[in-house]
C-alpha cells in the first residue's frame, strides 16, 4: 500500500546544525522537507504545508520572526504544529519567546528533554546547554508535564530514560484541584511511557532534534496522541535497531536507513476514525452492495467483511466483490477472522479474535506490510497483542450489541486504561452510535467501529457522516 505521508509538506523552522538530519529523516519517511525561515515568505510556505516544526535550537532574530509568522499561518489554517523546545532550559531569552510565541496561538505538541519541559514549570530551574541531562525523578517531569498540558492544551513530551506523554485533560477534570501526591500517585489517563531506544541516540547531534520532525510528519496524516505515540515508538525502535559497536558515524547512517526502510507504513496510513463492519445475513446480495456502497460514500475509513456462516468459497466470491467496492474509495479492506481469504482476495488486512489464528502466526502468513487487527478486552490482552504484531485494536463491547449471541461488556475504564498502555489505534466498539457516544469523551480512542448504526440505518450513508461527525466532536 502506498505510503499517506508521501509528498505531503513538513515545514521545519529548525537550526542549522539539524537541518541536514532534520531533511533526510523526513524524506525517509516519504515526505518532503522545507526549511524556509525568511519571513517574507514563510506564511506562502505554510499554507501548502501539512505540518509545521518550530525548533529553538540556534534560536535567531530572523528565526524568531519567522516563527511567529509561521505558527499564526498554521493557526488559521487548522495544520498541526510541533514546538521543540530545544535549549530553553540554558537561555532566558527563549524562555520569554516561548511565553510570547503561545500568548494567543496554539501548537498541538510541546517536546523538549527532562531538564526543557522542567524549565518551562519551574521558572528558576536552569541547565548549561542544549544535551544538559536532568536528574529529575520521573514522578517529578510527569507532574511538570502533565500542568503544562493542562495550561497550553497540549501534548507534552518529555524524552529521557523513559519517555512521557502527557496529554490535555478532559473538560470534566479540569476544573478539579490536584496536589503533587495525587498526581504522582494516580495511574493518570492522561499519561502515557515508553521504554525503548538507544543510548547511542544521545551521542549524535540534532537525533532530538529529528525526532520532532518525525513526529509533524506523523501528525501530517492524523493529528491525534496516537500518532504521537507511534512516531515516539517508531523513532525509539529504529535506534535499536541501528545501533552498532563500529561508532557513531556508522549509527546516524544506520538510523536514516531504519527510518527508510519504513516497511511498517501501517501506522502513519491507516485511519480507523469510522470503521464499519459488515453484516449480510438479513439482506439480499444486490441491497447488500447498495447498502456497504453508501456507507463508503459517507465517510467510512476502513471497512471489515465479517462472514460467520458462509462456505470458503462463497465468503471468496462476497470479498472479491466488496474488494472491488473498497478500491472504488480507497478504503482497505478488512477480512474478519480468515487469514486464507484475506490471501486470496489480496485484502489490505485481517481482523482475529482470541480464539482465532495466533497474531503472530498470522503475521508471519501476511508479511510486515498486511494489517493485522486484534480483539482485546484487557489490559494484558491489549498489550500482548501489540507485542504479537497488530497493528490497532477493536475494543467492546461498550454497550449490548444484536450482532452477536452474547455480548461480553468492557468497561470504559478498561477502554481508557487500554489506549494509554500502547502505541497502536485502539477503536471502541459494541452498540454505538451518534446518541450515545459522548461516553468516549476524553478517552483517546483512534476511531468507533460500528455495524447495526450503518448497516440497518435507512441511509447507510446519513448513518456514516452522523457517526463520523459525532467522533469528531468527541475528540476536541
Amino acid at each position: 500500500m502506498q505510503n499517506s505521508s508521501k509528498k505531503r509538506l513538513i515545514h521545519c523552522i529548525t537550526n542549522p546544525i539539524a537541518m541536514n538530519l532534520t531533511a533526510n529523516g523526513v524524506l525517509a519517511l516519504g515526505a518532503s522537507p522545507i526549511m524556509a525561515e525568511h519571513p517574507k515568505e514563510v506564511a506562502e510556505i505554510t499554507q501548502r504545508a501539512a505540518a509545521l516544526l518550530l525548533n529553538f535550537g540556534n534560536i535567531s532574530d530572523t528565526r524568531m520572526e519567522a516563527m511567529k509568522i509561521a505558527l499564526a499561518t498554521a493557526n488559521e489554517r487548522k495544520i498541526p504544529v510541533v514546538l521543540d523546545v530545544c535549549g530553553i532550559s540554558c537561555s532566558t531569552l527563549r524562555k520569554k519567546f516561548f511565553q510570547e510565541l503561545l500568548l494567543e496561538k496554539r501548537v498541538d505538541v510541546i517536546k523538549g528533554n527532562y531538564s526543557e519541559i522542567l524549565s518551562l514549570y519551574e521558572k528558576d530551574y536552569v541547565t548549561s546547554g542544549v544535551d544538559a541531562e536532568s536528574t529529575a525523578e520521573e514522578t517529578t517531569v510527569l507532574f511538570a508535564a502533565k500542568k503544562l498540558a493542562k495550561k497550553y492544551h497540549a501534548m507534552v513530551l518529555a524524552t529521557g530514560a523513559v519517555d512521557l506523554l502527557a496529554t490535555p485533560e478532559p473538560e470534566s477534570d479540569r476544573n478539579q484541584s490536584r496536589d503533587v501526591g495525587v498526581m504522582v500517585q494516580k495511574k493518570a489517563d492522561d499519561v502515557w511511557r515508553q521504554t525503548k531506544g538507544s543510548a547511542q541516540l544521545g551521542k549524535i547531534t540534532a537525533t532530538g532534534c529529528l525526532l520532532g520532525a518525525v513526529i509533524a510528519t506523523f501528525l501530517s496524516v492524523k493529528n491525534t496522541a496516537t500518532s504521537v505515540k507511534n512516531a515516539v515508538s517508531f523513532f525509539a525502535e529504529c535506534g535499536e535497531k541501528a545501533e552498532t559497536k563500529f561508532g557513531n558515524g556508522t549509527f546516524q547512517l544506520r538510523l536514516l536507513d531504519y527510518l527508510s526502510h519504513y516497511e511498517d507504513e501501517r501506522n502513519m496510513e491507516l485511519n480507523t476514525e469510522l470503521y464499519f463492519i459488515t453484516d449480510s445475513s438479513s439482506y439480499e446480495e444486490d441491497e447488500f452492495f447498495k447498502r456497504v456502497e453508501s456507507a463508503l460514500e459517507g465517510g467510512v475509513t476502513l471497512l471489515q467483511l465479517r462472514e460467520k456462516n458462509k462456505s470458503t468459497k462463497d465468503y471468496i466470491d462476497l470479498a472479491t466483490k466488496v474488494h472491488n467496492l473498497t478500491k472504488k474509495y480507497g478504503v482497505p479492506l478488512i477480512i474478519d477472522d480468515r487469514v486464507d481469504v484475506m490471501l486470496a482476495v489480496d485484502a489490505e488486512g485481517v481482523h482475529l479474535g482470541k480464539e482465532d489464528m495466533p497474531l503472530e502466526l498470522a503475521r508471519k502468513m501476511i508479511g510486515p506490510k498486511k494489517i493485522l487487527g486484534a480483539t482485546a478486552k484487557t489490559v494484558e490482552a491489549a498489550k500482548s497483542a501489540e507485542k504479537n504484531g497488530a497493528d490497532y485494536l477493536g475494543v467492546g463491547a461498550i454497550y449490548p450489541t444484536t450482532t452477536k449471541v452474547k455480548t461480553v461488556l468492557t468497561p470504559v475504564e478498561t477502554l481508557r486504561d487500554i489506549c494509554h498502555e500502547v502505541s497502536i489505534p485502539v477503536n471502541a466498539i459494541g452498540g454505538l452510535n451518534p446518541t450515545n457516544m459522548d461516553v468516549l469523551k476524553g478517552i483517546s480512542v483512534s476511531g468507533v467501529c460500528a455495524v447495526s448504526a450503518i448497516m440497518k440505518a435507512d441511509s447507510p450513508k446519513e448513518a456514516a457522516e452522523a457517526m463520523k461527525k459525532k467522533y469528531e466532536e468527541i475528540s476536541q
